[in-house]
Formats: C-alpha cells, sequence, structure tokens
C-alpha cells in the first residue's frame, strides 16, 4: 500500500477504535443480572445485528469477528499479510472437515463449525476431506490433513486428528510469522506458539504422558528449547517451571503455578501492551494488526462473559480471569 493509503486506512481503524469495550463497559457486562440483559448492553454499544437472537453467543461472535475482517478487507484489499491470523482458521477448519467426513455427518447442518477468513476456501477443505484426498491443498496442510485422517480412521479417536492438526496449525503459524516483515505479526506469531507449546508441556504432564507422546504433542516451533521443554514435561512441573524461569516466560511461572486459566491471562495481557504502542504508527501495517488483535481479544472476552452467563458462573470468577483492554 502507498503512503497515503496506509494514512487512511489507519484513521479509519482508530474511529472505529472509539467502539471498543472499555474495562467499565466489561464490568457492567460481567454485572449483568441476566444473559438477556447482557445483549442488551452489547446492542446499546453496537454489537450484532437484528437477526441474531439473544440467546445465541455463537452467532454474535461471528458476527462481530465478520465486522472486524469486512473492515480490514475493505480498507487493504488484500489480506494476505495477515495471514499469520488466518492460517490457524484453517487449520480449525481442516480438523472440523475431517472429522465430519469421518463421521458421514451433513455440513450443511454442522456449516457453523467452520470459520471464515482462512487462507484456503472452506469448500475446498471440505471437498478434500470427504475425497479423502488433501493434494489440492498447500504441501504442509495435506500433509497435516492426511495424516490426521488416517490417525482418526485407525484409532477411532478424535484427540488422535487433533494433536496432528493442532501442532501443524502451530507450525504453520511460525512459519507465517518469520516470513512477514512486521516485528508486531512476528512477535505475535511467537507468543502464539510459545504459549501453546506450554500449555501442551503442562497438560501432558498432568496426565502423566510418556516422552514419546509429548514429543509427538508439542510443535517444533517457536522460540523455546522444545526438546528441553518435552524433557521437563515428561519430568514433572517443578522441572518446567525451572526451565521456563530461563527463558523469556520466567514473568508468567507464577501465574502458572496457580493456573493455565492465569498464565492465559498473562499472555492475552502481554499481548496487549505489545500492540498499544501501535496506535501512534500511521504509515504501516501495524495498526491494523493491532486493530484486529485488540478485536480479538475484546471478542475472547465477551464469548467467556456470555457464556457464564449461560451457565450462571459467578461474576468473581470471570473478574479474575479479565483480560486488559486495547483501549
Amino acid at each position: 500500500m502507498a503512503e497515503e493509503q496506509y494514512v487512511y486506512a489507519v484513521t479509519r481503524v482508530h474511529i472505529n477504535e472509539q467502539g471498543l469495550l472499555s474495562k467499565q463497559d466489561l464490568e457492567q457486562l460481567i454485572s449483568a443480572p441476566t444473559l438477556a440483559e447482557a445483549f442488551r448492553l452489547l446492542t446499546d454499544k453496537g454489537w450484532g445485528s437484528a437477526d441474531i437472537a439473544a440467546d445465541d453467543p455463537d452467532a454474535l461472535v461471528a458476527y462481530e469477528t465478520a465486522r472486524t475482517w469486512g473492515l480490514i478487507e475493505e480498507l487493504v484489499g488484500d489480506s494476505t499479510p495477515f495471514n499469520v491470523f488466518r492460517v490457524a482458521n484453517d487449520y480449525h477448519n481442516l480438523k472440523a472437515a475431517i472429522k465430519l467426513a469421518y463421521s458421514a455427518d451433513d455440513e450443511n447442518e454442522t456449516g457453523r463449525y467452520f470459520l471464515g477468513f482462512g487462507t484456503v476456501p472452506v469448500e475446498t477443505i471440505v471437498k478434500a476431506a470427504d475425497e479423502h484426498d488433501f493434494s489440492a491443498l498447500p504441501e504442509d496442510m495435506a500433509k497435516a490433513g492426511q495424516e490426521a485422517y488416517e490417525a482418526l480412521a485407525h484409532t477411532g479417536v478424535g484427540q488422535a486428528c487433533d494433536m496432528v492438526i493442532d501442532r501443524a496449525a502451530l507450525v504453520a503459524v511460525d512459519k507465517a510469522g518469520k516470513e512477514t516483515k512486521s516485528e508486531l505479526l512476528r512477535r505475535y506469531a511467537e507468543l502464539t506458539v510459545d504459549s501453546a507449546n506450554i500449555k501442551t508441556a503442562v497438560r501432558c504432564c498432568r496426565m502423566g504422558k510418556n516422552r514419546d507422546f509429548i514429543d509427538r504433542a508439542i510443535a517444533p516451533a517457536g522460540t523455546l528449547n522444545t526438546e528441553k521443554l518435552a524433557a521437563a514435561a515428561a519430568e514433572g512441573m517443578d522441572a518446567i517451571y525451572e526451565y521456563l524461569r530461563t527463558t523469556a516466560y520466567a514473568g508468567a511461572v507464577d501465574e502458572l503455578e496457580v493456573s493455565l486459566a492465569n498464565f492465559e491471562r498473562w499472555c492475552d495481557n502481554q499481548l496487549i501492551e505489545m500492540i498499544r504502542p501501535q496506535r501512534n504508527n500511521y504509515f504501516s501495517l501495524e495498526p491494523l494488526a493491532a486493530y484486529i488483535l485488540g478485536r480479538e481479544n475484546e471478542i475472547k472476552m465477551v464469548r467467556l462473559i456470555l457464556s457464564a452467563k449461560m451457565n450462571d458462573l459467578p461474576a468473581e470468577a470471570l473478574r479474575e480471569r479479565l483480560r486488559e483492554t486495547y483501549v
């Protein structure tokens, strides 16, 4: 994009940022006595549309996600620079398509399982899974699809499929991050991959998985030494903490010792601190990327709050998991 196009795009994004939810807005949502009241508050803030039912958080989240990407595509035309965000949707869709093909479900009835705004058309992914021929997909994705389908067909266990695709998705995010010229997008990819590997290591450790399983679960990507992380996970939680204290994630160990939810909040807050300085840059794609991430963080928190309302979870538990906001 030319310099003047960036200035226009960033200006438009800043206008839209004025509609982002603040901490006070999120507190109001948490304090709402019912799901319907939470929906009303969001409607007052410009969320959703008239045809979204007040008991359907998934539809609301999908609508707001589409609004975000619709704005970005309007402003930049080509979404390729943001592939580091989009490739994860491809692998989510691959996982859904393989499971639907294996169970012989009708995709027309289960289309809500697919995400838009990936780099590969959903129809292409569904066709590949239905025909058990993944050659039309990008090479790395095709390999993961074939391996995942065979694992599911052989074991009949969805976790076997999940492990293959989740690992491949992280490798794809890592690759997209290394290919970008944006420092922000590179650091986003690193944080995404590293945090996912740490959570996998912790879960494997707590489940008592052996080293072979751990090696297959952790993605060979990111900034961490995954050999050392896997070895630590096979040894015990104290070994994981000890290794992480030698890395850029030393500051997260205290949170991780409390819970994975606290660790996830720490990572999300790190991301918000990373993107805030980009708001004053008018001559690159970083402010647009920052807006996407700010919106994703906002949508994630709204989803959490609405889910809690549906399941009658206490407000205090939500406040403990509240993230920093972009605005």
